[in-house]
């Protein structure tokens, strides 16, 4: 903060009004506040905060977005949120909510990709390197990452758990 020469600057951090998203918006104004920053909340509806976090011409410091994968694969998260091509200026509905857009990591996204055709090991590890070089220029903040926890009673029987659709409640059965 002291390097970058914004202690002291206003930042206004865009949340929902939902009792969740409000009291994290809540925790990260106090957050920047104790490193040094003027923060304050912005509390928007949940239908409009996530279309107005993605449009650049909003100029938002600091919001928040939650993001669930469609397939389990490390491209689902980094190829998606932080692509070039999933920038789209001046959209409300633009993904690449940070603006982040790096031609040599784009590069290595599409090596990464033709990886998983033929050795998911390498591609792996690929997409863990590019993990490492997006967090070193931080153009995002992961949070946290939720783990799925499901309870059933001894009645319930062929339960089952996909990495995609988490339980299959189509397959379970009550006695």
């Amino acid at each position: 903060m002291q390097a970058s020469g914004t202690k002291g600057a206003r930042v206004d951090v865009v949340g929902t009004t939902d009792t969740v998203g409000k009291a994290i918006t809540l925790q990260f104004v106090q957050d920047l506040n104790q490193i040094g920053y003027h923060a304050s909340p912005k509390l928007l509806s949940n239908a409009i905060q996530y279309p107005y976090i993605q449009d650049s011409r909003n100029h938002v410091q600091v919001g928040y977005s939650q993001w669930y994968q469609d397939y389990p694969a490390a491209s689902d998260f980094l190829n998606v949120l932080l692509s070039c091509g999933s920038f789209h200026p001046g959209s409300d509905s633009s993904i690449n909510i940070a603006g982040f857009c790096d031609k040599d990591i784009d590069a290595q996204m599409a090596q990464a990709l033709t990886l998983e055709q033929s050795n998911m090991d390498d591609a792996n590890r690929k997409w863990g390197e590019i993990d490492h070089a997006i967090m070193m220029k931080s153009p995002v903040v992961p949070v946290l990452h939720p783990k799925i926890i499901d309870f059933v009673s001894k009645r319930v029987g062929n339960y089952q758990f996909s990495k995609q659709f988490y339980m299959l409640v189509g397959q379970l059965w009550v006695q």
